[in-house]
């Protein structure tokens, strides 16, 4: 009889257990394998330390609300890795429902992107997703270890050139601002194929980087404001890239100001020979920029609370 009871028990153990399997399998691997995981980043040479509102730093890759999940994606690229993991715990019951809009939110990522040094920038972000929460993110460069290199040597030579110790941090921006206008051309056709969604092939120029811009002479706005915000980063000056739908320019702390730099609205496409060198966008306030009225400046202030 005994012996009947506990095999009629163990039959019913294995039934239970394949019955609950799946909830079994998830508690043992989210409250032990995954809250086990070592996740722990080192940061490269070209983290920036701002302190904006939209994100901030984490150590924390068991999120729990959706500004965590924004938080350990600028973390992980400010740290310039190339690629990071983070675990969705039970308590965050939309976790991978969340993660899975954000992985293909092209507009918010953008925005992540633009608030790291352009040589942690990425050109394209994968996340694959399983569902016990584990998600792991593969990021592409927009530089080259190549490109960098040379980069890094064209900017302190440039730099050493035409800076002046005695400058205040105004003149130094403006020379830099001047030199990379007149020094550079406005890829129009990169542009326009841009907007008309042909990307491949519509341009021999890499004008959407600051290789374009200082090795190619073509750029784009993305181009413009990268070069212009690695000479920023050089000289220690808190700056980000800001964005509308449409357009991409510097936003700059200046002795606890933030103003706006559009190096593209300065160096406008003029007909016939000769070349137009502005200061209409050089360190303009947020209300000077809308009087401009050019409907390529309109941000979401909720984002960019410098800018409000």
């Amino acid at each position: 009889m005994k012996k009947l009871l506990g095999f009629i028990l163990t039959l019913a153990m294995i039934f239970l257990v394949y019955l609950f399997r799946e909830d079994i399998t998830r508690y043992f691997i989210t409250e032990y394998a995954y809250k086990n995981s070592n996740i722990k980043q080192t940061s490269n040479e070209y983290k920036k330390n701002l302190n904006i509102s939209f994100v901030k730093e984490t150590d924390n890759f068991y999120p729990t609300d959706y500004q965590n999940l924004l938080d350990i994606y600028y973390t992980s690229l400010n740290n310039g890795v190339n690629s990071f993991i983070y675990y969705c715990p039970k308590e965050y019951k939309n976790c991978i429902k969340d993660s899975e809009k954000l992985a293909n939110d092209q507009d918010t990522l953008s925005i992540i992107n633009n608030l790291v040094h352009p040589y942690n920038s990425y050109s394209s972000l994968s996340a694959k997703i399983n569902s016990y929460g584990k998600v792991e993110v593969t990021i592409q460069k927009q530089y080259s270890e190549e490109e960098i290199a040379l980069l890094n040597e064209k900017v302190n030579v440039i730099y050493n050139s035409i800076i002046k110790e005695n400058m205040n941090t105004s003149d130094k921006i403006r020379t830099i601002h001047d030199y990379i206008i007149n020094n550079s051309n406005y890829d129009k056709q990169k542009a326009d194929s841009i907007v008309n969604g042909q990307i491949v092939g519509a341009s021999t120029y890499k004008s959407e980087t600051a290789y374009g811009v200082l090795f190619q002479n073509y750029g784009i706005c993305s181009g413009f404001s990268d070069a212009m915000e690695l000479f920023l980063d050089k000289m220690g000056i808190e700056n980000y890239k800001i964005a509308s739908k449409t357009h991409i320019w510097n936003l700059i702390n200046v002795d606890g100001t933030w103003l706006h730099l559009d190096l593209t609205w300065d160096n406008p496409i003029v007909n016939g020979s000769g070349k137009l060198l502005l200061h209409d966008f050089f360190l303009i306030p947020t209300n000077t920029l809308n009087s401009l009225n050019t409907g390529h400046h309109t941000y979401d202030k909720n984002i960019y609370k410098e800018a409000a």
